[in-house]
């Protein structure tokens, strides 16, 4: 078909052979044992020059259809075996600062738009089984997380760990505040279920290892959380980039004085189902995060 639409096009062998980087005998050769497959001429060649026959006239269109079809198959299966194209399953976290996450998953979309990245949002332990089970290929985490079933991961970030207070209570007026200052006052939490590591990280580093306050009410992200702190059920520690953006009316968002407590951010991958795609993105944070820094989030929470 390449030989046939080079001929078709130039109207002369030698221009065309050039063209191809072939010699102009075995082009010669190549057109007709073409034609003698499909039982018709495409060329009539005489003194003047070469023509094409009604039968090269309408191959010629389908001719270049297909060979732009075959262009486009090569650079497919090249961008997929690149780690270029194709569809990315991104599992986020939603206590993680968003301006960290933004900025690989948007980064990676820019650098690779023929990526269909796909989002969904969950809680670690979820996004854990979700790894596992082959549902997600990569997924931002709370570590520690359990390792087996292959999995691997890799924390990327520290974040502060802020206080929630209702916005009438004592605490409230302070600029900081300690984890005695909380131990008596009544805990709004979440399941452990949700993500053990952040969960006794958070509790150990405030209240003291192996140290538990009275939950006064269970909620199940940080959302209800704070809804649940400004009606006066009690205090809740919330990531700082988190309680950034949520700003529930009637809840004073106060830091720790040092040392602060922090929770460390990961992301999370089936190592023994690698693919190229999975592999362009890790490559591609590992970029960003050396390029720009970023082991400590601490986003000033006024």
């Amino acid at each position: 078909m390449r030989y046939f639409v080079a001929v078709a096009e130039e109207l002369h062998f030698g221009r065309a052979a050039r063209r191809l980087g072939i010699a102009q005998p075995g082009l010669s050769q190549q057109i007709k044992r073409f034609e003698r497959h499909l039982g018709a001429a495409l060329f009539v060649r005489d003194r003047r020059g070469v023509a094409l026959t009604p039968a090269g006239e309408a191959l010629l269109p389908l001719a270049r259809e297909v060979l732009d079809t075959a262009r486009a198959a090569e650079e497919l299966v090249r961008s997929h075996g690149a780690g270029e194209a194709g569809l990315l399953r991104v599992g986020l976290t939603r206590s993680a600062a968003w301006e960290l996450t933004e900025r690989l998953v948007d980064g990676f979309r820019q650098a690779f738009p023929a990526v269909d990245v796909r989002l969904s949002s969950g809680y670690t332990a979820l996004h854990e089984n979700m790894l596992r089970a082959g549902q997600l290929d990569v997924a931002f985490v709370r570590p520690p997380i359990g390792l087996d079933g292959g999995l691997t991961c890799r924390v990327i970030a520290r974040e502060a760990v802020v206080a929630a207070v209702p916005a009438g209570h004592p605490l409230a007026r302070r600029r900081s505040v300690r984890g005695a200052d909380l131990a008596a006052e009544p805990l709004v939490w979440w399941p452990r279920e949700h993500g053990p590591g952040m969960w006794d990280a958070m509790l150990d580093q405030v209240f003291g290892e192996g140290e538990r306050p009275r939950v006064s009410r269970w909620e199940p992200d940080e959302e209800g959380m704070l809804h649940a702190v400004a009606q006066g059920h009690g205090v809740t520690l919330v990531v700082a980039g988190r309680a950034s953006r949520l700003r529930v009316p009637g809840v004073a968002v106060r830091r720790f004085a040092a040392p602060v407590p922090t929770v460390p951010l990961g992301i999370a991958w089936r190592g023994d189902r690698g693919s190229p795609l999975l592999r362009r993105f890790l490559r591609h944070a590992e970029k960003e995060l050396t390029e720009k820094v970023t082991t400590d989030v601490t986003d000033e929470v006024r």
